[in-house]
């Protein structure tokens, strides 16, 4: 009786927290300037060319032939559909009208561009993942705080309870995402051997820069260093898995560790894509939803241009009346 008694105040707790809050809308801006920055400054003939075995570009194969760069057939006019559509995702209008169109750009790039990094992976898991909290949220714009006060009627109440089930599943997949990375460097004999910090380091195409590499030269040189930076590297990957069980007011060291981790492989290799969609992925992993960021002062001016559509009034309401 008291294992259900605590199960029923759990449930009871969790369904009074709003799962519409503007931390997700930062994980969704965050996703779409990462694609729209790689659309708008990179030429399209790098992005989609002819491979070797394959004379079409883009090549329409299998499903790729539903994405919208083969449905339109031009590739320019079909980029600058995906940038209005990013852009629209960005600022954070009615996420649950451009939540599907967000998932349909991101596997039209995936499925059809020949250059795409790890991140634009995670860009197209996440989006999909986040489709159960964006057509569930009934605001108009993602960067709203205000609770939301709705009928307590089972279809709210189930409603809710989607969104809050996507933000479980999104937790899950940023954990396991972490988790290979960790385990699966292990099967690598320089990761093993704690030498694969000087290779990545010294690599001529994904390395420093000569100058950098020149003035780091004594560290990497040094046996010890280069151990203890590659390690890091693993203990630090495992601990963000990890982050999975940990309490909440412990988590926003983990989030500034792992946003630090890739900002630095922005300095190191230039991706600053892959940075955008893994500190997307690391907020929805190690920010609490119910704890939202104060962007209001930055929102307000933006929010008032945004037409209004019917939706459920906000207001300030205790969170037993959620």
């Amino acid at each position: 009786m008291q294992t259900l008694t605590t199960l029923d105040r759990y449930l009871n707790t969790l369904m009074a927290r709003n799962p519409w809050t503007n931390v997700y809308g930062v994980v969704r801006s965050l996703l779409a300037l990462g694609t729209l920055c790689t659309l708008l400054l990179n030429d399209m003939g790098t992005l989609f060319r002819p491979i070797a075995g394959q004379t079409d570009c883009p090549a329409c194969v299998g499903l790729a032939q539903y994405s919208l760069f083969c449905w339109l057939g031009d590739i320019e006019t079909a980029r600058w559909v995906c940038v209005g559509i990013l852009l629209l995702v960005l600022i954070g209008i009615y996420p649950r009208f451009t939540a599907l169109l967000h998932v349909y750009v991101g596997f039209s790039f995936m499925s059809t561009a020949v250059l795409v990094d790890g991140g634009d992976q995670v860009t197209l898991v996440l989006s999909l993942l986040l489709l159960p909290l964006a057509l569930t949220d009934p605001r108009m714009w993602h960067w709203s705080m205000g609770p939301i006060v709705g009928r307590e009627t089972y279809a709210f109440r189930f409603r809710k309870l989607l969104a809050l089930t996507s933000y479980s599943l999104l937790r899950l997949q940023v954990a396991l995402i972490y988790f290979e990375a960790c385990v699966g460097k292990f099967k690598v004999a320089e990761w093993a051997d704690g030498t694969a910090i000087y290779y990545w380091f010294s690599n001529p195409t994904f390395g420093l820069s000569p100058e950098v590499h020149s003035l780091l030269l004594p560290i990497l040189a040094n046996r010890w260093c280069v151990v203890l930076l590659t390690w890091s590297v693993l203990f630090l990957e495992g601990g963000l898995f990890l982050g999975l069980t940990l309490e909440p007011k412990y988590r926003r060291y983990m989030l500034w560790a792992g946003i630090g981790f890739h900002f630095m492989i922005i300095l190191i290799h230039g991706l600053p894509t892959f940075f955008m969609a893994m500190t997307a992925a690391l907020i929805i992993f190690l920010r609490p939803y119910y704890q939202p960021f104060s962007l209001l002062p930055l929102a307000s001016p933006l929010q008032k241009l945004v037409p209004r559509l019917p939706s459920f009034k906000s207001a300030t309401v205790s969170p037993a009346q959620v």
